[in-house]
């Protein structure tokens, strides 16, 4: 996975931009966009040295949170909280106790670091509330405004009804919803769903020519989705 747009535009929101050196709250010699490595009293930096340094940071941080992805199949808005948590903090471990806290738990432990050399800072108070905001924030609040009627499309889906399996062997897929829609047919597989079994539509989404159906949470609060229509078959009617 990558950041999204979203994850970086949060993570510039708080560590702001600075094209000479500075030394930050917690004493370090800081430059650019929160980079930190190497930098040195009185360096400086172009724009497009600080988005090169962004860049390469944020793939060290993808990586320290795609760490725990089998464990937990992070959503994109998930992945984008906790990648502005490692940016900031440096890794997810503690606050997932290397692997082995829940979802809910882990997003309410996210508050607790906001202290710098011992003291509470406004700053990151205010920036664990966002990301914890953004970790929470479902595919279904992304896509609520999306269409249920593209006109190729054999039923009008309508949010809150209840609808019935097609066939036999329709997968529940999870993650990745909110990210390029292309990518969530390729999502974890969390279970099979026989024919007949009833299902209540919360939402759907384009997936290229296909319309996906989102029927909420499951108990380890992954999101579910299942192909509702390739637009020459319906599987969910």
């Amino acid at each position: 996975m990558k950041t999204s747009q979203n994850g970086i535009n949060l993570i510039k929101q708080f560590e702001g931009r600075r094209l000479s050196a500075y030394k930050c709250a917690a004493g370090v010699w800081t430059i650019g966009y929160g980079h930190t490595a190497g930098v040195k009293a009185g360096q400086k930096i172009t724009q497009a040295q600080a988005e090169s340094f962004l860049k390469d940071d944020l793939a060290k941080y993808e990586k320290a949170v795609m760490k725990y992805d089998s464990t937990y199949h992070w959503s994109q808005n998930q992945f984008d909280a906790l990648v502005s948590f490692a940016f900031n903090i440096g890794n997810i471990d503690q606050l997932t106790a290397n692997g082995t806290r829940d979802v809910k738990t882990i997003s309410q432990k996210m508050l607790q670091y906001n202290k710098a050399a011992g003291k509470t800072l406004d700053g990151l108070t205010k920036r664990r509330k966002a990301e914890q905001e953004l970790f929470l924030k479902t595919a279904l609040q992304n896509i609520q405004a999306a269409s249920t009627e593209p006109a190729h499309i054999q039923l009008n889906y309508q949010p809150g009804k209840k609808y019935e399996t097609a066939v036999d062997g329709l997968r529940i897929r999870t993650k990745r919803a909110d990210q390029n829609p292309s990518v969530l047919p390729n999502g974890g597989i969390l279970g099979i769903m026989i024919k007949g079994t009833k299902v209540t539509n919360q939402a759907t989404a384009r997936v290229g020519g296909q319309i996906w159906m989102y029927i909420g949470l499951d108990k380890q609060s992954r999101e579910q989705w299942m192909c509702a229509d390739t637009g020459e078959k319906a599987y969910i009617r």
